[in-house]
């Protein structure tokens, strides 16, 4: 049996790319999306998940067999001030997909959410999926609770569930403010730039952050519900600078310290790594070395 594949958010940063990496695996992929579609050989559906009836109709009619829910507000710099919007598509467009998966009979559901369910944290050892859920903004909140649903029907409905907690999520093509792009931006232009103070961090690039997601949703071999998502090298904001230098763009960080640093510890990948062979390849060197060229030619 063929095994059709809808992707949420697939106009997005890792929606895209995780249709390319569907695609090139011989998959059938219908993206779905309010925006226009980024890769133009798939079938689009214009559709941001607000209707329960039009997402049950839909999923009847395709027979979808796994999902891949990349879809939603991506970061808590995305409709800070409107709290209810952002509930609204994290939270109930998440559910009316969920629900609508289990009544078409979904094989496999992959959610993908973010370490920012669990809060600002730190701690010496790399924290489990057992850590406490504590976000500290209205985007973090979102995906703790559709994390929190999931839980109660895991093992519980025939839909075989699956979320994924990724850290900070870069490379080329992300639309959203994030740290490296600032710092990648400054680099190309030669100023300097000014960060907000953090600790050292996970991070991970889309192409590792998309093979994740993939593997995740096929794997016949998954024992347990959550898994983080990141590379296993905490990178400190120093770090960072050092790569653009090693590229051959050294950049001058100036640290803000107007506020405590933002703190995001080790995560544990291990079950990743068991379950379904998440083997990250590309450090922030690489990482960054990649987004400096990609940058570059779109300045040239």
């Amino acid at each position: 049996m063929t095994r059709a594949v809808l992707v949420t958010g697939a106009s997005g940063f890792l929606g895209c790319a995780v249709v390319e990496r569907l695609l090139a695996l011989g998959y059938d992929v219908v993206g779905l999306d309010p925006a226009p579609p980024q890769v133009a050989t798939i079938r689009h559906i214009n559709d941001d998940l607000s209707g329960a009836n039009r997402l049950r109709e839909l999923l009847a009619a395709e027979r979808f067999t796994h999902i891949i829910h990349t879809g939603g507000v991506s970061g808590p710099m995305v409709l800070a001030d409107r709290p209810e919007q952002l509930i609204a598509i994290n939270v109930m467009g998440s559910l009316n997909l969920l629900q609508a998966a289990i009544i078409a009979g979904v094989k496999a559901f992959v959610y993908c959410s973010s370490v920012s369910a669990v809060g600002e944290y730190y701690e010496d050892t790399p924290i489990g999926d057992d850590y406490p859920l504590r976000p500290t903004n209205t985007y973090g909140a979102s995906k703790a609770a559709v994390d929190m649903v999931l839980r109660g029907l895991w093992r519980r409905v025939p839909l075989d569930l699956c979320s994924l907690r990724f850290t900070g999520i870069y490379g080329p093509g992300r639309r959203t403010q994030f740290v490296i792009d600032d710092i990648v931006e400054a680099a190309v232009k030669g100023h300097p730039v000014r960060v907000p103070a953090a600790t050292d961090w996970p991070y991970i690039y889309i192409d590792d952050a998309a093979d994740a997601a993939v593997a995740a949703c096929f794997s016949k071999h998954r024992k347990k519900l959550c898994y983080f998502i990141a590379y296993p090298e905490q990178v400190s904001l120093a770090d960072l600078a050092t790569a653009t230098s090693l590229a051959g763009r050294p950049v001058r960080l100036e640290i803000d310290s107007t506020n405590p640093p933002l703190a995001r510890g080790p995560l544990d990948i291990t079950p990743a790594q068991r379950d379904f062979g998440f083997s990250p390849k590309i450090d922030h060197r690489e990482g960054i070395r990649r987004m400096l060229v990609a940058r570059t030619m779109t300045v040239a």
